[in-house]
């Protein structure tokens, strides 16, 4: 799974090259002329370290998935997917802070007023705040929702998942603004770091402790790279003295709608085998691990570089306000054409990929693998279409969007169908309630003005 961090120093100047006498800077006009068409927001090598920060951390993610089922009975299975989903869906709702400290950075920069004279709140720690707030309500309340949740194993796996949500939300608020700075080599570094210590604490877990708590208390304890960083790294340092750019209140209310559209996100992207249990009978969720596996594997290739370059794309909305919608068009014609693509490879070659490698008991139709690609493929437009609204600075859109897609996919859950049609459905039919709201928006929006740009690292 990728995560999300990193920095920014206190109003930076542009980073641009030096220009021969009477040229202007690389990446700046010429005096007195306004940039046009798209204003930049990454180069090609630190565009090339962000993919390769994605491949390591979908290779990650994909370790896991292939260790876990080796190690554990299909019960078992099922129940560590139930809290990785849990814990991710958890790292996916603070994922608002990341989306909201880029935006509100991005701007903050931009102020007049001297540093030494703001007196906006200090991201980190109001971010820190309300990691530390949800964690402790998820330990107390672990005995009521635990076994919903987590299974017979709650008892063991409330305390890591509440430690791992309270420390993940500084990692979240550092990405954050480093996306808002555009500073991407340092972005992929620490994402790297995140990705390798993640699998490096699951793999020794998987020989000292081959449990469900082992690989639970492993996947959790990586939430402190951030810590960690910040011991060696100035750069994280002034990440952590990163200032909003309005007061307290607002900041906390349009966090709490960007937290509002990452939860609703994280719900369908990485909880959504906790809401298949929810929907489903003991029975029929013992048996779900196939699916389960499925829908993990087919929203991947899609997702998590997505999530990936999810910062990039909010900085490029940022820096492109003046396109309007018309900024969202490329990517989601991209988004689109490897969607159709993949659901046909998928069809074809997903169900003999499971059971060669899983075995005879992973078995899931060509037709429902076609079904969950393009399903990822609505995923990743909705998450496009969310990060244009945030950057337009359509807060209530972006969280309405994401809670329509949603309640929907709850609302076909619960309909009197097989587990593997019910979960097709939900995943395909609700974000595309999310689209309709986005797209409402969106065409209502007028776009606004286009800033400086202000990149960090153009290579």
């Amino acid at each position: 799974m990728i995560s999300l961090y990193d920095r920014i120093p206190p109003r930076p100047e542009p980073v641009v090259s030096e220009a021969p006498s009477g040229q202007p800077p690389s990446g700046q006009p010429p005096s007195g002329q306004p940039p046009s068409g798209e204003t930049p927001t990454i180069g090609r090598r630190s565009f090339i370290g962000v993919g390769a920060a994605s491949l390591v951390s979908a290779g990650v993610g994909f370790a896991v998935l292939l260790i876990a089922p080796r190690i554990l009975s299909g019960p078992d299975t099922a129940d560590f997917l139930a809290f990785w989903s849990f814990l991710f869906a958890w790292f996916g709702i603070l994922g608002g802070l990341s989306a909201e400290s880029t935006r509100a950075v991005h701007d903050s920069d931009r102020r007049a007023e001297p540093a030494a004279s703001r007196r906006e709140p200090r991201m980190l720690g109001v971010g820190l705040g309300v990691g530390v707030a949800l964690g402790v309500l998820l330990w107390a309340t672990g005995l009521w929702w635990g076994p919903l949740v987590l299974g017979p194993a709650h008892a063991g796996l409330a305390l890591p998942l509440s430690a791992a949500v309270a420390l993940f939300s500084g990692h979240a608020v550092i990405v954050g603004v480093l996306g808002g700075r555009l500073q991407w080599n340092t972005f992929a570094r620490l994402v790297i770091g995140d990705s390798l210590l993640r699998i490096l604490l699951v793999v020794v877990a998987a020989l000292v402790a081959a449990s469900v708590a082992g690989l639970a208390v492993a996947a959790s304890v990586a939430s402190v790279t951030w810590l960690l960083g910040l011991l060696v790294s100035p750069t994280l340092r002034r990440a952590a003295a990163a200032r909003a750019d309005v007061g307290l209140g607002p900041f906390l209310r349009r966090l709490g709608h960007a937290c509002l559209a990452s939860g609703s996100s994280a719900v369908l992207v990485v909880g959504f085998p906790v809401l298949l249990r929810l929907t489903s009978s003991e029975a029929v969720y013992d048996a779900a691990a196939p699916i389960l596996v499925a829908i993990t594997f087919t929203r991947a290739p899609l997702l998590i570089p997505l999530n990936a370059y999810q910062g990039v794309a909010i900085a490029h909305f940022l820096n492109n306000r003046s396109l309007g919608f018309r900024a969202l068009v490329p990517v989601a014609r991209l988004i689109a054409l490897v969607a159709v693509g993949g659901a046909v490879l998928g069809g074809l070659l997903g169900p003999f990929l499971l059971t060669w490698y899983y075995g005879p008991d992973y078995v899931v139709g060509p037709f429902t693998v076609a079904g969950l690609v393009l399903a990822a493929g609505m995923l990743a437009l909705l998450t496009i279409t969310g990060a244009l609204c945030l950057a337009l600075d359509w807060h209530s859109a972006y969280s309405a969007g994401w809670l329509a897609a949603t309640a929907l996919a709850v609302v076909v859950l619960l309909l009197p169908l097989g587990l593997e049609l019910r979960a097709v459905l939900a995943l395909l039919l609700g974000p595309v309630a999310g689209l309709v709201v986005h797209a409402v928006a969106l065409r209502r929006a007028r776009p606004g003005p286009a800033p400086s740009p202000d990149p960090e690292e153009a290579s």
